[in-house]
């Protein structure tokens, strides 16, 4: 896990990296990390590749939100978690995607949450690839580009950002396949990746302007899936 942290104050990053070290040791992972002095520093040197970003939303030169509007351009995937004296630039933090953002000063208790947060964020939008067969062509897509998928006989119809593919398959395979993905069934027969869903009413989920029937004896499997999901533990 490639982790950047983004900062003119060096005493502040001290802080940070030494947050990091405790947080690795007790969730048992390894970090690479890398430190800049600001915004500038950062897309200098930017190449990709990192996995998560904390950048300072002050800083001289090049303050956080253009920094990380530059940033985007070059990187849809990084997962940015902004870092603030003031909360009120955190709105700002939906313009670029940001993940979250962290009010200084930061304890312990509050970057390993985030940390956690952010690992969950990664590893949901690493871009797991399924090749699929279609009549017409073979098409490979990512985890991330599915919005949903639904049984048609013996026909998986795979709905993504992208357009719809219909492949032979069976739903039973794909749920073992999906297991730990984000995924969840809101009724026999359709799969929901739960990063698109926007809202759960009494018959039906949302995934913005989509409507799709959630049945009774899944509504409630289905709702506790989602706040699993958005609690980071699916």
């Amino acid at each position: 896990m490639k982790v950047a942290f983004v900062d003119d104050d060096e005493n502040f990053i001290r802080i940070q990296k030494a947050h990091l070290v405790r947080a690795e040791q007790e969730a048992g992972v390894n970090c690479e990390v890398f430190t800049f002095s600001d915004g500038l520093d950062l897309l200098e040197h930017y190449g990709g590749g990192f996995d998560i970003l904390f950048l300072d939303v002050e800083m001289p030169h090049l303050d956080g939100l253009e920094t990380a509007r530059r940033v985007r351009k070059m990187d849809q995937e990084v997962c940015i978690i902004f870092m603030t004296n003031m909360a009120r630039y955190a709105i700002h933090g939906y313009e670029v995607n940001a993940v979250d953002f962290v009010v200084k000063p930061v304890s312990y208790y509050v970057f390993a949450d985030k940390l956690r947060k952010a690992m969950r964020f990664v590893r949901l939008n690493t871009r797991r690839s399924f090749v699929l067969q279609t009549d017409e062509m073979i098409v490979r897509v990512t985890t991330p580009q599915i919005l949903y998928i639904e049984k048609d006989k013996n026909y998986l119809v795979y709905h993504t950002r992208d357009g719809d593919y219909r492949v032979r398959g069976t739903m039973a395979a794909l749920e073992d396949e999906l297991r730990g993905e984000g995924f969840s069934v809101c009724f026999n027969g359709c799969m929901v990746n739960l990063r698109y869903v926007t809202g759960i009413t009494k018959n039906s989920v949302l995934l913005g302007e989509i409507s799709l029937p959630v049945s009774r004896h899944r509504r409630k499997e289905f709702k506790e899936d989602f706040l699993k999901y958005l609690g980071g533990d699916l």
